[in-house]
């Protein structure tokens, strides 16, 4: 898979939405879990609970390589640059990551001192699918490499807590 950058315009990425009880070494244990289950016991029961479990909580981006808060001779801001993946087929696919270690996982040893993560509302770091051709999120880079069609990012982001194992298997 070949790394690539994207913009993505500053309203995706909000400033001053995190409590500020999230640290810079925050994970989100409970969807690594609940991806660690997925792995070891992949049905529609599984697949529903981790589904619901991408609601919740914080996921970090990266961001390495974006000039925060830069202007373009315009004067507009330029937004920050998600790093994006592609298939072999180059197809984009967004990774996104359980915590600052997992991103930093994902990264060669000589840059790994200076990626940048932005630690965004579960929610709000889906919708990002919405911002391009995006055919799926890949999970935790770096070690899950676990990838998750767009159609049920979509799901979750439209039916919420409605996703049930019989709704996944229909």
């Amino acid at each position: 898979m070949k790394n690539d950058k994207n913009t993505i315009p500053p309203e995706h990425l909000p400033e001053g939405a995190i409590p500020e009880t999230i640290t810079p070494d925050y994970s989100n244990d409970k969807l690594r879990a609940s991806l660690n289950s997925l792995r070891t016991t992949p049905d529609y029961e599984t697949l529903s609970a981790f589904l619901l479990s991408l609601r919740s909580d914080y996921l970090i981006v990266d961001v390495s390589g974006s000039k925060h808060g830069s202007t373009k001779p315009s004067g507009k801001k330029s937004g920050h640059h998600i790093r994006i993946v592609r298939s072999t087929q180059g197809q984009l696919i967004l990774p996104i990551f359980t915590s600052m270690a997992e991103l930093r996982s994902a990264v060669p040893t000589a840059q790994r001192e200076t990626v940048k993560g932005v630690v965004m509302p579960a929610i709000e770091a889906l919708k990002l699918i919405r911002t391009d051709k995006f055919v799926a999120a890949q999970f935790d880079a770096g070690s899950a490499k676990f990838v998750v069609l767009r159609k049920f990012i979509e799901r979750v982001l439209d039916e919420g807590d409605a996703l049930t194992p019989d709704s996944l298997n229909s």
